[in-house]
């Protein structure tokens, strides 16, 4: 029997579920024992209020959608607690939760579900087809959770992309109902594994995981980006159009009172208009994408950008030439661009924004 499980139950105190690590080291879909006795374990508790502690790269499906019934219809009240990391089935576990609370700094994870076969042509397509129920009984959970947030068909292509979300994201997208602001994860990647509170998981199982590097290092990479400033340094172009710099964001008025669902609503529609800008061919366009949904940008302040640089930046070398554009020119080459005449106003300043963009990538492009 593979136990991935502890249950604590200490008297006078919540009781505490723990599934830290992967869920199941075997399929419960040709396992009897071991559901069962998670089954008695769990109605033992006598429905007192149950806390679910997650920090898991997922595991097993049938695992992960049993726990998922079980809870749902367990007798108290549960409350869901990513201490780290939910990926992959972890997160249908998560969707138990009458409340989820999530640490700004973890990470929430959606795909795909995937197995291993081997046979014949027709063995491979039942799979397929098995793999297609799957994944629409997953979606079924999701959007249970999510409710007006997400409609299937987002949630599937959510899925398609193996999405990875911050904190922010997975609120706004309604998988979480809480940030947890005081709470802090200790997270790194070393020797292709993501390591969160002392669980480790291979990331060459997943397909960005340079998606994860990016969200662990964004705050980190954002400064070095601007170390070397001048008057022509592009980082502050982007910054202004991003919202501007600090103290321009602290002059601004305060905004009207709004209640919690509006903000909720309104930083998925932020996000979903952001997404919508990026097709993931171009990785210029999505670095500026998710610069955007970091500094909380709308689309009307970043698509100049991403149209410039559509045009700007060939395809086959996307990688390379946002890298020059980031690092180098904003450290040392910048200078080298004509500079863009004085603006007269706020308009002016945005398209003299944008014109130094293309220079700066069209002289990268030689």
């Amino acid at each position: 029997m593979g136990r991935f499980w502890e249950i604590k139950n200490d008297a006078g105190a919540d009781a505490e579920l723990l599934l830290y690590g992967a869920i199941s080291d075997r399929s419960w879909s040709s396992d009897d024992v071991t559901p069962r006795l998670f089954a008695e374990e769990l109605h033992a508790l006598g429905g007192k209020s149950l806390t679910v502690r997650i920090n898991s790269p997922g595991g097993d499906v049938f695992a992960a959608q049993s726990i998922y019934n079980q809870l749902r219809t367990y007798g108290g009240r549960v409350t869901v607690r990513i201490d780290g990391l939910a990926a992959s089935a972890a997160t249908i576990v998560a969707c138990a939760g009458d409340t989820v609370i999530m640490p700004t700094n973890a990470l929430y994870m959606i795909h795909n579900p995937a197995t291993v076969t081997v046979g014949d042509a027709a063995e491979m397509r039942t799979a397929a087809d098995v793999l297609d129920t799957v994944r629409e009984t997953i979606v079924n959970v999701y959007q249970k959770r999510t409710g007006e947030h997400l409609t299937a068909e987002e949630l599937t292509a959510m899925m398609d992309d193996e999405t990875w979300m911050t904190a922010q994201e997975a609120l706004a997208y309604g998988f979480v109902d809480q940030i947890d602001e005081q709470s802090t994860v200790t997270n790194c990647v070393k020797d292709g594994l993501l390591i969160v509170n002392s669980v480790s998981c291979d990331l060459g199982k997943f397909r960005h995981a340079d998606k994860v590097r990016e969200l662990l290092n964004r705050k980190d990479s954002v400064i070095p980006m601007g170390a070397n400033t001048g008057g022509n340094d592009l980082l502050n172009k982007i910054k202004d159009l991003l919202g501007g710099t600090a103290k321009e964001q602290g002059d601004r008025e305060p905004a009207p009172t709004v209640s919690a669902d509006d903000v909720v609503q309104a930083e998925r529609a932020r996000l979903l208009a952001l997404d919508a800008l990026d097709d993931r061919t171009n990785a210029a366009v999505t670095k500026i994408v998710n610069l955007a949904k970091e500094n909380g940008s709308t689309v009307e302040q970043v698509q100049p950008y991403v149209e410039a640089v559509k045009g700007a930046v060939e395809t086959r070398n996307v990688a390379d030439e946002i890298r020059k554009l980031i690092e180098d020119h904003l450290n040392s080459g910048a200078s080298a661009v004509t500079p863009s005449p004085q603006p007269k106003d706020k308009e002016e300043q945005t398209q003299a924004d944008i014109d130094e963009v293309v220079a700066i990538a069209n002289k990268n492009r030689g």
